[in-house]
């Protein structure tokens, strides 16, 4: 049993996150994280009995890079035998419109679809993909702002409906479940771009903190 699958199964009985019968959404972009969580997802159908289904929002960024992920993720279902959604946006012009950045628009309208298909399917609950490397990265963005104590508990396991199986899971030992299961994910190119105040934490503020304070900066 891998670390990951073990983690997540600890945490999914922890919160008590399914239940017999459940119908769960996922949202599945196609990179690693999503990509395992609805290989986890899967794994379950067996002890709880849950109906799974996917969804896949394409942004209608990154051109033929977003494309690929959108045929990978469908693939990736019809290999699964989980039914999927495919939901597309113009997220630079809906940015512009409601004048919001470009990561907050693609967030609110990923949870919005989550949200209506899951009415659709009369499902349950709504599962996505955070983990532990997310959770610090919020965290540190959050004391940035000016967050009070509320925010400094960080990415709930549980929020309503919503749950997050891989919230206790690094990102090494979800990639290490992926590898171990010879499943390949999509790369988003963007990750990698500094444009964003999440990126720059990610490629540059936490590297920093676990190098120069303390290695175990991300888990504290």
């Amino acid at each position: 049993m891998s670390v990951m699958y073990k983690k997540a199964l600890d945490t999914v009985k922890k919160y008590n996150m399914l239940f017999n019968g459940a119908k769960v959404v996922a949202g599945v972009s196609g990179g690693a994280d999503s990509t395992a969580l609805l290989l986890f997802l899967c794994s379950l159908r067996d002890i709880y009995g849950i109906e799974i289904y996917a969804v896949h929002v394409h942004h209608g960024i990154r051109g033929e890079e977003a494309d690929g992920d959108c045929r990978f993720v469908q693939e990736l279902c019809r290999k699964l035998n989980v039914k999927c959604s495919v939901k597309s946006h113009d997220v630079k012009s809906m940015s512009r419109q409601q004048k919001l950045s470009e990561e907050e628009t693609g967030r609110n309208i990923r949870y919005r679809e989550f949200e209506e298909e899951r009415i659709r399917r009369n499902a349950d609950l709504i599962a996505v993909a955070h983990n532990m490397n997310d959770q610090a990265e919020t965290i540190v963005m959050r004391i940035c702002r000016g967050s009070g104590l509320t925010g400094l508990s960080g990415i709930r396991p549980v929020r309503g409906n919503i749950i997050r199986p891989l919230i206790d899971c690094f990102r090494s030992e979800i990639e290490e479940y992926l590898s171990d299961n010879n499943q390949p994910f999509r790369t988003d190119s963007t990750n990698f771009e500094e444009d964003y105040t999440r990126n720059r934490i990610r490629l540059k503020v936490i590297p920093y903190l676990a190098k120069e304070i303390n290695s175990a900066a991300m888990e504290n």
